[in-house]
């Protein structure tokens, strides 16, 4: 991987941008040349060196003095790597072979093995959890665990806790340092004292060590719940139930229900629904656990069920007035699911940087998944859909508030880490998506199955860091706001998030769906007439203007050729056609950048304000009759036969700056002319045989590429009409403009809205 984030980013589109496997700089990095040599000589023998368990203790603790068990800092995480995944585990605990600490290889994944450990340390946190370990032979070793998320007992392992590790996985740090790595949260297992496999003097030394009766285990769970240890509660419950018979099914249904709550809290929305309708008695007071399970339900985006569940309720308890507010708050869910009904303009007020998880639901009853001709499987509508309608909107299933372009990467690992491992139903539904060309390394999960083993399921970290990088979407949190002159990347930010729904769309250079973010809102707005049946296709990255540069651009993030009609058409043209294409772009891009860096010496001298967006000085008319010559050059090379009615993405830069050098002079019947040209190159026609220009571009096909740029042309067309006295041209431009501002941000403006006179860097000649 060469490239900067800084020259990853550059031309991204801030309403269409998306992760790509390139750009994932912070989750994929260049592992060193001299670290892989080492570990490579070590790997498959024993460490060469063995530290004294004093000695390990003695540092250990130094570093837990130092950092503080219970820091409260940025969480760090690791950084993942997919050249040097290995599987989970699959297999029963059970059914593994006991090894000890003596017997571990390094950089080795002990395949059918299993080890058991009791911690004789407090951990300390960092990129995971650390910790000294001895097997039964006394011997010790570190242990670090990794992706634990607050909902496991292990994301607080007290000194004397007791773990199987299945598969272990012996890692090389760095010279003369090694520890047992644990990356996939199913690999490891918190063991409670009578389990076969603990040794019989791990348990003796154990304050409180015997039987404990499910009175007992139910009294310590009530203690970590009033102390606010939720994991170790949920624990102390599942024991008591283990161990109560058949006959209780009074105190039963109370430790169902207690845990059922237990696990709302932790966000274990699967398990909390199974407890809240098992701990149902047929009593009054079960409104309870059919209200836990409506709001399990709700917070898994299920609204139908939730609001069976809270009829249900109601029956039970028909005058409990959270019952009613639940309710009356779940049929809008219900009826925005169904019907699409949102109001995304008054949304649109509410979203900002700390509020961004909006209280909304997905509609995606227009379409369906199917395979696709395009790649694996795709996304189809299942009616006829209107320019500028609303194709679906998705809630996010997993999106941090991280907007920091450097991090959000590493944060959406660790929450979609963390959804999957709370909620299995969340889990299955990732493990459909594409992950490129990651092999999880198991036949189960190649078949997208969910594996089951111990009562918990299989976890494999790197084939959900393969599926985030092949199916994130990267966005603002308000798109409306992303195309204003005061919106900066480096102040706002980008976050990235899981649409599974949005990740299903296969990509086209012409696509025939914009998308947008509102929040954690992914809206997906019809560009041209889709009819039942058409496949739904969106832009990846907004595609680079020659069409060999988009060729690389997509092999090198996704691993694909793109062959859509924009791609598929320009095929047609020869090699030196495209070459010299090439070359007048290049030759057009070092004339308007020569001019372009003498306006800022300009303005610098002159103390303009450069952030403002009427700061465009007026060109010398030799740099005008340059550009206006070399694009006419530009255009003579795009063939009649190939681009007839297709979008000539090459002269979308050269037209749109003429346009507002031409605004900049208030000359408007030359701005009438170049934002003609701008929208023909982006494929909107002008109608045969007609007279003076047609701005309802929105009203004949082919519709072309809708693009920020597009709508400002529009704009500035309608501006230039409106000084020429021509009215009823003026009001078509005003009708696109605000028809394409609502297919790009999702609904149109009260107000007029000043877009920025930013281009993405793929129109240009780079």
């Amino acid at each position: 991987m060469d490239r900067t984030e800084g020259e990853v980013m550059a031309g991204i589109d801030p309403a269409l941008a998306e992760g790509s496997k390139a750009a994932l700089l912070d989750l994929d990095p260049t592992i060193s040349l001299e670290y892989l040599e080492k570990a490579s000589a070590l790997s498959g023998k024993p460490a060469p060196v063995h530290i004294s368990r004093e000695q390990l203790v003695l540092v250990h603790n130094t570093e837990l003095k130092k950092l503080g068990k219970d820091s409260k800092g940025p969480r760090p995480v690791k950084k993942i790597s997919l050249s040097l995944a290995y599987p989970p585990s699959t297999k029963p605990l059970l059914d593994l072979e006991k090894l000890y600490l003596r017997d571990l290889l390094v950089e080795m994944h002990h395949e059918d093995k299993v080890l058991v450990l009791r911690t004789i340390t407090e951990h300390y946190p960092g990129a995971g959890i650390v910790a000294i370990v001895e097997d039964e032979t006394g011997d010790a070793d570190k242990l670090t665990i990794y992706n634990q998320n607050e909902a496991s007992a292990l994301s607080a392992l007290p000194e004397g806790s007791i773990v199987a590790i299945k598969e272990p996985y012996y890692q090389f740090n760095s010279d003369g340092d090694f520890m047992i790595c644990v990356d996939h949260p199913s690999d490891i297992m918190l063991l409670d004292d009578g389990h076969p496999l603990v040794p019989k003097h791990f348990c003796e030394a154990k304050e409180g060590h015997g039987e404990k009766t499910p009175t007992a285990w139910v009294g310590k769970g009530d203690e970590s719940f009033m102390g606010g240890k939720f994991p170790d509660a949920v624990r102390c419950y599942s024991r008591a139930l283990d161990l109560m018979t058949k006959g209780n099914e009074a105190a039963m249904s109370n430790v169902l229900g207690k845990r059922a709550r237990v696990r709302l809290s932790l966000r274990c929305y699967d398990d909390a629904i199974a407890d809240a309708l098992a701990s149902r008695n047929g009593t009054k007071n079960d409104w309870k656990a059919y209200l836990v399970a409506a709001k399990a339900c709700y917070q898994l985006q299920r609204y139908e069920n939730s609001l069976k569940h809270l009829e249900s309720a109601l029956e039970k308890s028909p005058c409990e007035a959270v019952l009613k507010k639940e309710r009356d708050r779940c049929q809008t869910r219900v009826r925005e699911s169904r019907e699409g009904d949102f109001d995304f303009r008054v949304r649109s007020a509410a979203v900002n940087r700390r509020n961004i998880h909006l209280d909304a639901a997905s509609f995606v009853r227009k379409t369906e998944v199917r395979d696709s001709a395009i790649h694996g499987r795709g996304l189809f509508a299942t009616c006829d859909i209107a320019v500028g309608e609303l194709i679906f909107c998705e809630k996010a299933v997993c999106l941090p508030n991280e907007y920091n372009v450097k991090h959000n990467g590493a944060a959406l690992y660790v929450k979609l880490v963390e959804a999957c491992s709370t909620n299995p139903s969340l889990h299955q539904e990732i493990l459909q998506l594409h992950s490129g060309s990651y092999n999880p390394g198991n036949s189960s999960n190649n078949s997208r199955s969910l594996d089951v083993v111990d009562g918990e399921p299989v976890i494999d970290v790197f084939l959900l860091e393969a599926i985030r990088r092949a199916n994130c979407f990267m966005g603002p949190h308000n798109s409306s706001l992303a195309a204003s002159p005061a919106w900066s990347l480096e102040r706002e930010g980008m976050a990235r998030g899981m649409w599974p729904r949005a990740a299903r769309a296969n990509h086209a250079c012409w696509p025939n769906s914009a998308r947008s973010f509102l929040g954690d809102l992914l809206l997906s707005v019809a560009t041209e007439p889709v009819h039942a049946g058409d496949e739904i296709t969106h832009v990846y990255l907004p595609p680079r203007a020659l069409s060999e540069s988009r060729a690389r651009q997509f092999v090198a993030s996704w691993g694909f050729a793109c062959g859509c009609r924009l791609c598929a058409a320009e095929a047609q043209s020869s090699a030196q056609q495209h070459a010299r294409r090439r070359d007048v772009l290049q030759e057009i891009a070092g004339v308007i950048r020569k001019q372009e860096e003498k306006d800022n010496m300009r303005k610098q001298g002159s103390n303009i304000n450069t952030n403002t967006e009427n700061t465009t000085l007026a060109p010398p008319h030799s740099v005008l009759r340059t550009v206006e010559k070399l694009s006419r050059k530009l255009e003579e090379l795009h063939e009649e036969q190939v681009y007839g009615t297709l979008p000539r993405l090459a002269l979308v830069w050269p037209t749109m700056w003429l346009l507002g050098a031409y605004r900049g002079m208030r000359n408007h019947a030359k701005m009438l002319k170049w934002a003609a040209q701008a929208l023909r190159n982006f494929g909107f026609l002008q109608p045969a045989g007609t007279g003076e220009q047609d701005w309802a571009i929105f009203g004949r096909e082919p519709v072309g590429i809708t693009t920020f740029e597009a709508a400002k042309a529009l704009q500035h067309a309608r501006d230039a009409n409106l000084a020429l006295g021509r009215a009823e041209a003026a009001g078509q431009c005003d009708d696109a403009s605000k028809l394409a501002w609502r297919i790009l941000v999702g609904f149109e403006p009260e107000e007029e809205v000043h877009m920025s006179d930013w281009i993405g860097d793929e129109y240009k000649g780079a």
